[in-house]
């Protein structure tokens, strides 16, 4: 079966790259995800899916039928971060282009190229004429880059037994990875006109005394997943004249955690050290997990914690040992277990129960930068890997 797989691959290379194509040069910011959404639902109705939808938040799902066993999901995601300066890039980020055996372009990496294998890895159960041990769910989500409100709300409404999350991983096989909180901090002082700055409690010192002593943290430490770290990322004021010294600073922090350090500890403990540096001083300060309002192209609004849950599959796990197992296999190598050092969609999935493995093509390196490329051999590999994964993880979960 797995000789049928790789050949099945190989006769869907050039289907699979144009696929691949057509959605990077389709600009599909968060939000705006509705013209690339259109395409796929397409692309999974030539290809013979049993069931394909658009539901109401704007994700693509779709549906090949199994026999009675549980549901394996597959999950990507159609969204990208901004291009940035157009002059940075080696070739236009939505040309589609293919340079030297790589497709160029915004989105390519991460994760157009990973979705078009899902979706036709998920077909060539219809082309090989095999009924899957249980349903077959393919999710493409909107959002992902924002926080995930695609993915949180399939968790919710699908049922699955196990998930393959796409995200990069130069087709070697995923486990886990730290999680994401991100931090408000908030100083209070008093705003006065730049020229009597005596008037005034200026929030910046308190900001930047504050700034100064976040690295004597100490920072919790997961054998596998490493320590946790916070960098200061966002920095803004209530003003916008630069003659007036503000009365608040907003200060944002990305706090990544690993599984045994929860949000709640993580404010408690920067609370501490907030309240330390402003002993004896007029300003006050305060810490909360940073909440943010996300509407996706079809109108379904949510406001959210900004939380992705961290994770960590055991080695030992029966879904790990399988998808170990198959990939070597089909691989004709080492599967290379190991972990993702960003947070993807998985960690929703897993936070809702559903044991989560990640295996995709591209290198993860590349994501979100003006390099950003994937090898064609690479997707046709990762075809036939999720075809068998699919089949073996189906089995795996009807044991």
């Amino acid at each position: 079966m797995l000789e049928n797989i790789k050949l099945a691959s190989q006769a869907n290379q050039d289907a699979l790259i144009d696929f691949a194509q057509r959605m990077v040069r389709i600009p599909s910011m968060s939000g705006e995800e509705g013209n690339v959404a259109q395409v796929i639902r397409e692309e999974m109705e030539k290809l013979g899916y049993d069931e394909a939808w658009i539901d109401e938040v704007g994700n693509v799902v779709g549906k090949i039928k199994g026999g009675n066993g549980a549901a394996v999901m597959l999950n990507g995601h159609m969204d990208h971060v901004a291009v940035g300066p157009l002059k940075d890039w080696p070739y236009p980020p939505f040309s589609g282009q293919i340079v030297n055996g790589e497709l160029w372009g915004r989105g390519s990496m991460d994760m157009k190229g990973a979705v078009a294998c899902m979706v036709y890895a998920t077909a060539l159960l219809k082309q090989l004429d095999i009924t899957p041990p249980g349903d077959v769910l393919m999710t493409v989500p909107v959002m992902e880059e924002t926080g995930g409100t695609g993915t949180r709300h399939l968790a919710f409404c699908l049922k699955a037994a196990v998930a393959i999350c796409g995200e990069a991983s130069h087709n070697t096989l995923r486990r886990g990875h730290r999680g994401r909180v991100e931090l408000l901090i908030t100083f209070k002082g008093r705003s006065a006109h730049a020229s009597v700055p005596h008037l005034a409690i200026n929030p910046h010192y308190e900001a930047a005394h504050f700034l100064s002593r976040l690295t004597s943290l100490r920072f919790a430490q997961d054998e596998v997943l490493g320590m946790s770290s916070v960098a200061p990322t966002l920095y803004r004021t209530d003003q916008v004249s630069a003659n007036v010294i503000p009365s608040e600073v907003y200060l944002i922090l990305d706090w990544r955690n690993v599984p045994n350090e929860s949000p709640e500890k993580i404010v408690a403990q920067i609370q501490a050290l907030l309240d330390s540096c402003l002993v004896n001083r007029r300003c006050q300060g305060t810490v909360e997990i940073n909440r943010a309002k996300f509407i996706t192209y079809t109108g379904f609004a949510e406001t959210i914690p900004s939380i992705l849950p961290s994770y960590l599959l055991p080695e030992n796990n029966p879904f790990i040992q399988t998808a170990n197992t198959t990939l070597t296999k089909i691989l004709g190598r080492d599967a290379g277990l190991d972990i993702w050092q960003f947070a993807t969609d998985g960690g929703h999935l897993m936070a809702a129960g559903i044991p989560t493995i990640g295996f995709g093509p591209g290198n993860e390196q590349l994501a979100h930068t003006n390099q950003e490329r994937i090898s064609l051999a690479e997707m046709v590999e990762a075809l036939g890997a999720y075809t068998a994964l699919i089949l073996a993880l189906g089995e795996q979960a009807a044991r």
